[in-house]
């Protein structure tokens, strides 16, 4: 069973027809205009040259673009341009075979080729070309073989004004047949390929919209109706999670006829009483003076995926917090038996407390880490900013990790810092992110080295600089250095432990603070993380906990 053409291929043999109806509409009422002038003209010359068989043919071609001037536009298109290839035919082929090639009937038999490509299939252009070029070598052979001859004297026929008069109107024709004919071909082509790319457009799960200069609607698909309501470029939106109604302003769309690209997941839509979380996007758009004429904004439906995230966060939550507090237990008690609260145990006992120890200790880091992440993705981590003196702060980081360092064969050596530098910062996770930048440079620092901490102020700004003397990183894995559970390679995991957890988590703490963390590495070098805070800024200026 045959498949009906979708709406789209509808609207688009509809707009095709209606091009290709205006198109021979037109070439009708211009040669019956022209059939007005031309016959008289003929009649005309043949007073001074003779009547000639082909005049005859022109008044009656003359009579019939006129009659079917008047109602063309009634005629069926596959009738009307047949006929009208036939007028073209009657006209040229008669003047070539009296003529030659010096009629401008070989025009009119290369227009219906022209005209034939834009109301038909290729191939019945293809078949007039072939045809129209056999009867230019049967004219020319005819005349050759003397077969055909011209009736009158050129000399003659050239000498009267009426031949010249009907030569331009007959080039006038010539040029107005293939300029419009270009014209039709192109508004065809461009309608088909507005409606291929509508197609592709329309079939995507997102919502599409473009705004124009003025902020008006140009375009949007099918998913932006479904997802944003009837009026997709003014959506009931709010900011997510609340009942404030999202700013006009910020909408991507308007950014993006501001020159702005822009990204969010902070918007809800409400239709029908629903709300639907969005992921936006916002680019603009440029025509080809490079001038910026609209704006383009996508939305995407999020709601399954936050809700999923949700629960997934208070899964995690749940579990970290069950575990944490036997495992804060048992770390507590393995602490008392190892410090001889029940005696001094024996070497092999001892041995494996310390392992369990160890492990008791590692398991509370990556639950900590775990809900460290967690409270950033919901943007429930609370931060207490103060006044914040830096050197007794890196003092007591260098102190606290210099026992880990020692471990792993490293010293950690602070350079000189300035009595008088402060900052605005929590000094708990302040504190939290250096010992999580030692201890990585700590561990992944070559044996019989030093990890240098310094301290450089410049424009307003102080740069906390950790520097080990370690492999270095990866240029492939630089930048996934800071997304979650990220490790260069699993032997990381095995030969030093750690939850992929701890750069991600220091770089939102600093994020946090107005100022940013980042890093250069030069793979046998070593690495040097870097964090960058603003010197002395005013608390107001801090962000909120």
């Amino acid at each position: 069973m045959s498949q009906s053409p979708s709406a789209s291929t509808t609207e688009l043999q509809q707009k095709l027809s209606e091009i290709r109806h205006q198109f021979t509409n037109s070439l009708w009422r211009s040669f019956a205009l022209i059939a007005l002038v031309a016959v008289p003209l003929s009649i005309l010359r043949s007073f001074n040259t003779g009547w000639l068989a082909v005049y005859t043919v022109h008044v009656v071609v003359g009579i019939l673009l006129v009659s079917g001037a008047v109602v063309c536009h009634k005629m069926p298109l596959r009738f009307k341009g047949s006929v009208l290839i036939l007028m073209f035919w009657a006209v040229g082929l008669p003047g070539a075979l009296t003529f030659g090639f010096a009629s401008p009937g070989i025009w009119w038999l290369v227009l219906s080729c022209l005209v034939a490509h834009v109301l038909y299939q290729a191939r019945v252009a293809l078949l007039l070309a072939l045809a129209t070029f056999l009867s230019m070598i049967g004219t020319a052979f005819g005349f050759m073989s003397g077969y055909l001859s011209i009736p009158v004297s050129i000399s003659r026929y050239v000498a009267e004004p009426a031949s010249w008069a009907a030569y331009i109107i007959v080039n006038c024709i010539v040029f107005f047949v293939v300029v419009r004919t270009f014209i039709s071909y192109t508004e065809s082509l461009q309608a088909t390929t507005q409606h291929q790319f509508r197609q592709w457009i329309d079939d995507l799960p997102m919502g599409v919209v473009v705004l124009g200069k003025d902020q008006h609607p140009y375009y949007n698909n099918k998913a932006a109706q479904e997802l944003l309501g009837p009026k997709p470029e003014q959506p009931l939106a709010f900011m997510a999670g609340t009942n404030k109604i999202y700013p006009a302003e910020q909408m991507p769309a308007v950014k993006a006829l501001a020159g702005e690209i822009s990204q969010t997941e902070d918007m809800e839509i409400e239709q029908d009483g629903i709300r639907r979380h969005m992921q936006a996007w916002g680019r603009p758009g440029y025509n080809e003076h490079g001038e910026l004429t609209f704006g383009i904004a996508v939305y995407e439906d999020i709601s399954a995926r936050k809700q999923l995230d949700l629960l997934k966060n208070r899964f995690v939550s749940t579990v970290s917090h069950e575990l944490r507090t036997p495992l804060t237990s048992i770390h507590g008690a393995l602490g008392l038996i190892l410090g001889n609260a029940l005696g001094e145990p024996e070497p092999k006992i001892r041995a494996m407390l310390e392992l369990a120890e160890q492990n008791s200790q590692r398991l509370i880091r990556l639950i900590n880490d775990i809900l460290d992440m967690q409270k950033i993705e919901a943007g429930q981590m609370n931060f207490h900013f103060a006044k914040v003196q830096l050197q007794p702060l890196l003092h007591c980081a260098v102190d606290q990790m210099a026992g880990y360092a020692e471990q792993h064969q490293v010293t950690i050596e602070l350079g000189a810092v300035p009595d008088d530098v402060w900052v605005w910062a929590d000094s708990n996770r302040l504190m939290q992110v250096l010992a999580n930048l030692l201890s990585n440079a700590a561990k992944f620092s070559f044996a019989n080295t030093t990890v240098k901490v310094q301290v450089q102020q410049q424009d307003g700004q102080v740069r906390i600089a950790i520097i080990d003397q370690g492999p270095g990183i990866d240029e492939e894995f630089k930048s996934l250095i800071f997304r979650p559970f990220s490790q260069s390679d699993t032997s990381d995991v095995r030969n030093f432990g750690g939850t992929g957890l701890g750069l991600s988590i220091s770089k939102s703490i600093i994020e946090k603070h107005n100022g940013n963390l980042s890093f250069e590495s030069e793979l046998g070098k070593g690495s040097s993380f870097y964090i960058d805070l603003k010197a002395g800024a005013e608390l107001n200026s801090a962000p909120v906990s």
